[in-house]
């Protein structure tokens, strides 16, 4: 045999191992799971996703290791664009191909619908999440871990001018959310936070107010969301409590007093009546509240935010309508849930008392 022809059979020889040991190396690791545990992994595939989507969805929640491999085994199978959408539940022991035919088979999921308006304070989203039917949530359990905003920090930038110490109170952020039935805590409360997230950033390149940290934003839009009736209105009221806070109108607003009535109810909440009327209270009894969310005594912005607000309160208290020179705001006997506004003291005591006069 020449040497030439030698060669060439030990040329396919080695290509032909080389082949034998790749495709070894393929069945492998299409035998191989990804992990050993057997702890459920909730995936939702969305109509239209493509293979390559979705084993980079995949591959994210550590369900495979290879997403090339897995987009070429459902290729080879003739499966491409034909994976189901839906909820699936999967596990990091399932091998490549047990997934593959997981996917043609959704899994349903029972879920909870639960809607949280703009306005509610912590305990009162509490209650709401605890009353929607969750396996594993209660009142209780969902209250103590939104109090505890160090878990959820590390997760989420836009956590981390809390104080130390300080709750979710704030960044729960008021919206209708499905939950699987079996969410845990953290689902829930990661849920609320990424949809806090993704909302703050449609404007967070807009703010206006300078010096502030996200906190000091979300305090301002706790205030704007529960005393203003019309979002229309947000903007004019942010202008009034961000210009009380101005040095220059110290005199006119006892050293930069907000002033403002749901902060003292936030102080004075209980449950089963978490913003109490302050009608019954006299000035005294006002004046005696020694808590820091006592606006009324206290000047500057409270320790932290009152309620949970919505995207239009957020937006005002990052943007306030700079053309409104206002230090004040009263209810509107003529215009439904206006308010008229006022720059001086004498203003704001006339426009009071013929409030006061048309509620008689």
């Amino acid at each position: 045999m020449s040497k030439t022809l030698r060669a060439l059979f030990l040329g396919v020889a080695l290509v032909s191992l080389m082949i034998a040991c790749a495709g070894y190396a393929l069945l492998r690791e299409v035998r191989a799971p990804a992990g050993s545990s057997s702890a459920v992994t909730e995936i939702t595939i969305e109509p239209g996703e493509s293979t390559g989507a979705i084993a980079t969805k995949l591959r994210a929640a550590q369900l495979i290791r290879q997403p090339l491999l897995f987009t070429l085994l459902v290729r080879s199978q003739g499966l491409d664009g034909k994976l189901q959408s839906g909820n699936f539940r999967l596990r990091p022991n399932m091998t490549i191909s047990e997934i593959v035919s997981a996917l043609q088979t959704p899994t349903r999921i029972e879920e909870v619908q639960v809607s949280i308006r703009e306005g509610l304070r912590l305990e009162e989203i509490a209650e709401q999440i605890g009353d929607a039917g969750l396996d594993h949530v209660s009142a209780e359990t969902f209250a103590a871990a939104a109090r505890d905003s160090a878990t959820f920090k590390p997760q989420h930038a836009l956590l981390e001018s809390l104080p130390p110490d300080a709750s979710l109170e704030g960044y729960l952020f008021p919206d209708t959310y499905r939950f699987a039935k079996t969410a845990t805590i953290t689902d829930v409360i990661d849920t609320m936070l990424n949809r806090f997230d993704e909302q703050y950033a449609t404007f967070e390149k807009e703010v206006i107010v300078s010096d502030v940290s996200v906190h000091q934003i979300v305090t301002m839009a706790s205030i704007i969301q529960r005393e203003a009736v019309r979002e229309d209105e947000m903007p004019k009221i942010s202008a009034v409590f961000w210009n009380r806070l101005k040095p220059e109108y110290a005199a006119e607003t006892g050293n930069g007093k907000l002033q403002a009535d749901p902060t003292l109810q936030y102080a004075l909440g209980t449950p089963g009546g978490w913003w109490p009327k302050l009608d019954t209270l006299s000035v005294e009894e006002i004046n005696a509240n020694t808590s820091p969310y006592n606006t009324r005594v206290n000047p500057g912005l409270p320790p932290g935010p009152i309620s949970n607000p919505g995207l239009a309160a957020l937006r005002a208290a990052a943007r306030p309508d700079q053309s409104a020179p206002y230090l004040y705001f009263v209810a509107s006997c003529t215009d439904l849930g206006g308010h008229n506004f006022a720059t001086t003291n004498q203003e704001f005591q006339n426009f009071e008392q013929e409030y006061l006069q048309c509620k008689k």
